[in-house]
């Protein structure tokens, strides 16, 4: 019998990155233990991303029913930087009108609670993505397959985390945090998920993609640099940006291609790249209706991925491709590149002076291969961690 699996992930707000995780969660599990394991995905609220390449997921409140009645047998926490994350924080992600209030300087605390968002989705402990077991009817396997945001936790959240049943940090800041305060020697240090992209999505397959536009394979066609960056990641600095692509566009003879990677609330990527569009003129090609399939795409066939997008730097790692993080503030880039990134490209750039760097990027010729090399060695790291993961949740059909 299939061991029913719950993947429970930021899902439900369009976020190139977040709607990663489960899919490459279900390849590589499926690819380890073949017709062990039927998959439900879980948010904190239903959406269906289906026509942008995602899927649809059901809501925190139907996990909770689905496990008391024994619909559920594991939790899988999908990954990213999640372990902190609040019920508040996230519901202003999904919900426009929530986001405007917990924002708003001149709107009272009180009305900002997690306590209120909490009941509303019908949480019961702080942190949706530390699953605490008593929360349940019924008991259940927890998984964190290579999560984010486990430095620092309080020492009630640790306990809550001690309790899950296979422990994976994307960093080491994160991993040696926990291993430094909880009693478990069984914690591992894995990469992000989503370097098995290239496999799931094949390289070659974007140009026959009948879910690709006939003028988006074009652009893969052409000499290009993929370019993003977020609303609120950019310093206001749009006029350097727009500066240096413009050279990098002329020295290299390349379009800049800018193509929002997140355009839910927190991310808004679209937004100053228009302004960047319209400082750039012929220099660039505005992407305006996106998808997983068109993004990965666009990296993909680039020369090169500048950007703030952690995922946009991990498919370009999957894809060999040369890539710039932006923004030294972005503590989450500055810790996973100290980890996973290759040689020369380990350094987040600030916003105003990564021209230099693309030129290096450009130009160097061995580049690809290192990049080959550290991503192969990430990909085995990542399948062991799968085959651990689904050891864990088969252990007691093997007794």
């Amino acid at each position: 019998m299939e061991k029913k699996i719950a993947l429970f992930g930021p899902h439900d707000r369009f976020n190139y990155g977040d709607l990663l995780f489960a899919i490459m969660l279900e390849h590589g599990l499926s690819k380890v233990s073949p017709d062990k394991f039927d998959f439900k995905k879980y948010s904190l609220v239903e959406a269906d991303f289906s026509a942008k390449g995602g899927f649809k997921t059901l809501s925190y409140r139907r996990l909770k029913k689905d496990i008391n009645n024994n619909n559920i047998n594991t939790v899988i926490v999908a990954g990213g930087e999640c372990l902190s994350a609040n019920w508040n924080g996230l519901y202003s992600f999904i919900s426009p009108l929530y986001f405007k209030i917990f924002r708003h300087p001149k709107v009272p605390t009180f009305f900002k609670k997690n306590i209120w968002v909490k009941k509303l989705l019908g949480g019961t402990s702080d942190n949706p993505y530390l699953i605490n077991k008593p929360d349940f009817d019924k008991d259940i396997k927890v998984i964190y397959n290579s999560v984010g945001g486990g430095n620092g936790l309080a020492k009630n959240k640790l306990d809550i985390l001690e309790t899950g049943n296979y422990l994976s940090f994307r960093e080491k800041r994160s991993s040696q945090y926990i291993m430094d305060n909880i009693q478990r020697d069984d914690i591992f240090l894995v990469p992000d998920c989503a370097i098995i992209m290239d496999e799931v999505y094949p390289k070659e397959n974007f140009l026959t993609n009948s879910r690709i536009p006939s003028n988006i394979k074009e652009i893969f066609k052409e000499k290009y640099i993929f370019f993003q960056i977020s609303r609120y990641k950019n310093d206001n600095k749009l006029e350097e940006i727009a500066q240096q692509l413009k050279t990098l566009s002329e020295m290299h003879n390349a379009k800049i291609i800018l193509c929002p990677i997140g355009t839910a609330k927190g991310h808004e990527d679209h937004v100053p790249l228009e302004v960047i569009h319209q400082k750039l003129k012929d220099h660039s090609i505005l992407i305006e209706n996106i998808s997983i399939e068109i993004i990965m795409g666009l990296i993909a066939y680039s020369q090169l991925y500048i950007g703030n997008s952690l995922h946009g730097i991990i498919t370009a790692m999957s894809y060999r491709l040369p890539y710039i993080a932006l923004n030294k503030k972005q503590l989450k880039i500055v810790h996973y590149l100290d980890c996973w990134g290759a040689e020369n490209l380990q350094e987040v750039q600030n916003i105003d002076a990564f021209l230099e760097k693309a030129h290096f990027c450009m130009q160097e010729e061995n580049l690809s291969q290192k990049i080959a090399e550290k991503t192969s060695q990430q990909k085995d790291l990542y399948y062991d961690s799968l085959k651990r993961i689904s050891n864990t949740i088969l252990e007691n059909d093997r007794t």
